[in-house]
């Protein structure tokens, strides 16, 4: 005897198609599953389905504001633009949304970041110190560079502390005064 029984029920092929089984259950990746709100909205990750193969997730780029907003497994749709993939667990997990844009700070521009909009700063018109910073302008809010609001001037949007800004802003109260007395 050879020791090997003829009985055995299991075959060498059926013996490797449990085997690969068995890899393919244990690839199964998680990804996290929903739409684009903030990072509570998101949830918890799923397990993707193991006879899709998945080996990638996929999330909004978040590199300019676009319009897709989904997280899940597998690869980005066919076409998509805004979207991103991954690979491994969890490779998708919320991250704020940032963008880019620009604000005068001095006679430059300056390229800015940020995930809470698109907010440049400027000193007010009627300021009168010599702080090079706050004269200049620049990116964020002034709350955010650390200046007092009454010499401070807040905008929103690409550009908005440019020279014209400052000149409307001082103008502004100067019609008021002159419309008061006439």
């Amino acid at each position: 005897s050879s020791g090997i029984n003829a009985e055995w029920p299991l075959r060498p092929g059926k013996v490797l198609a449990v085997f690969l089984g068995l890899i393919a259950v244990s690839s199964a990746i998680k990804c996290f599953n929903g739409t684009q709100g903030d990072k509570n909205d998101l949830g918890k990750s799923i397990e993707c389905n193991a006879t899709k193969a998945y080996t990638q997730c996929h999330s909004p780029d978040n590199s300019k504001v676009v319009e897709f907003k989904e997280y899940g497994c597998g690869p980005c749709p066919d076409g998509t633009k805004g979207c991103k993939n991954c690979t491994g667990n969890e490779c998708n997990a919320w991250t704020a949304k940032t963008v880019a844009y620009q604000c005068h700070e001095g006679d430059a521009k300056a390229n800015c970041t940020s995930s809470s909009g698109m907010n440049c700063f400027s000193a007010r018109s009627n300021y009168t110190g010599n702080d090079k910073a706050l004269s200049s302008g620049g990116c964020g809010t002034c709350a955010e560079a650390k200046f007092n609001a009454s010499i401070c001037l807040d905008c929103e949007g690409d550009l908005c502390n440019g020279a014209g800004r400052m000149a409307v802003s001082f103008i502004a109260p100067l019609l008021a005064v002159a419309y008061w007395f006439s």
